[in-house]
C-alpha cells in the first residue's frame, strides 16, 4: 500500500468493522442508493470538499488473513468486484468519480478524512481531468480464416508438408497485417480521444474467444465527442483481418493512475 490511511487491515481481530473504499468524488452529494459487497448500504466521508464513496463491513470477515483467502477465492472474487464497480457505476451517474481498486480498506471514518485531506491535490487532479469523459475499451481480434475444407486434399506426405509450410506462412503474414491495421487503428482513434493507453493483451480464458487479441486499449473521450469516436471506430467494423469489440461507457478506470490504487 501506498498510504498509511488506506490499507488492507492486518489486526487479527475479529470484531468491529472497517470501512471498504468505493470511490472519490467531489461534493456533497449524498451517497448512491446501492448495496457493497457485503450487501451493505454505501455512504458518504467528506472532507475538504471531497467525499469518499464506502461501506462498513466486518472485521470478522474482511481482514488481513480472511480476505487474502477470499482474494484466491474464483467465486468470492467475482461477486466482489461485480458488487465493488456496481457501487463506482452508480457514484458516476452524475459527477466525475475516482475508482478505487478492489480491496482497499481504512479504519475508520477519520482514517478516510486524513486521506481525502492528504491526498486532496492528487484527488483534485485526477478529478479534473476526467470530468465530462468516459472510458471506452476497444479489443481487436484476429480474425479467423475460416473453412479450409475447399482445398485440395494432399495427395502425398511432401504434399501435406507443403500445405502445412504454406499455412503457417500464410498464418503468420495474417498476423503481422493485423497488428498493423490494429496499430493504425489505434493511431486514428487516439484522434477522438483526450488520452489513450494500449493495455496488456489478455488471456483468451479471460476474453472467452479463441481468437489472438491484437490491441487492447482504453480511450478517455470528452461525452460531446463520443459520436465522432464510435463513428470512427465503425470504420474498422468490416476490416478483413480484425474483428472489433467495443465496450463503454465506462468509469475511468485506466486514466486516474496512482489517485485509485491507494
Amino acid at each position: 500500500m501506498t498510504s498509511d490511511t488506506a490499507a488492507h487491515i492486518e489486526t487479527p481481530v475479529d470484531t468491529g468493522t472497517a470501512l471498504w473504499l468505493y470511490a472519490i468524488r467531489d461534493g456533497t452529494a449524498p451517497a448512491p442508493e446501492v448495496t457493497g459487497v457485503h450487501k451493505e448500504p454505501v455512504a458518504c466521508v467528506y472532507a475538504g470538499g471531497l467525499a469518499a464513496v464506502v461501506g462498513s463491513v466486518p472485521l470478522r470477515e474482511f481482514n488481513s488473513a480472511t480476505l487474502e483467502l477470499n482474494l484466491n477465492d474464483f467465486d468470492w472474487l467475482a461477486d466482489a468486484a461485480r458488487a465493488h464497480h456496481a457501487v463506482i457505476g452508480a457514484a458516476a451517474q452524475d459527477r466525475p468519480v475516482i475508482p478505487i481498486r478492489l480491496a482497499v480498506l481504512c479504519r475508520d471514518e477519520g482514517s478516510v478524512r486524513q486521506l481525502l485531506i492528504e491526498r486532496h491535490k492528487e484527488f483534485r487532479t485526477a478529478l479534473a481531468l476526467v470530468e465530462g469523459r468516459a472510458e471506452w475499451g476497444v479489443r481487436a481480434y484476429l480474425r479467423s480464416p475460416g473453412d479450409n475444407n475447399d482445398r485440395p486434399r494432399p495427395t502425398s506426405g511432401a504434399d501435406y508438408l507443403r500445405q502445412r509450410r504454406d499455412a503457417l506462412q500464410r498464418n503468420r503474414t495474417d498476423l503481422a497485417d493485423a497488428e498493423l491495421a490494429a496499430s493504425t487503428m489505434f493511431r486514428t482513434l487516439c484522434r477522438h480521444a483526450v488520452a489513450a493507453r494500449c493495455r496488456p493483451s489478455t488471456d483468451s480464458t479471460l476474453t472467452g474467444r479463441r481468437a489472438h487479441l491484437v490491441l487492447n486499449a482504453a480511450y478517455l473521450v470528452d461525452m460531446s465527442k463520443v459520436a465522432d469516436f464510435l463513428s470512427a471506430a465503425k470504420e474498422f467494423d468490416d476490416h478483413e483481418l480484425l474483428v472489433i469489440e467495443r465496450s463503454g461507457p465506462w468509469p475511468p478506470y485506466t486514466f486516474v493512475g496512482a489517485a485509485g490504487e491507494l
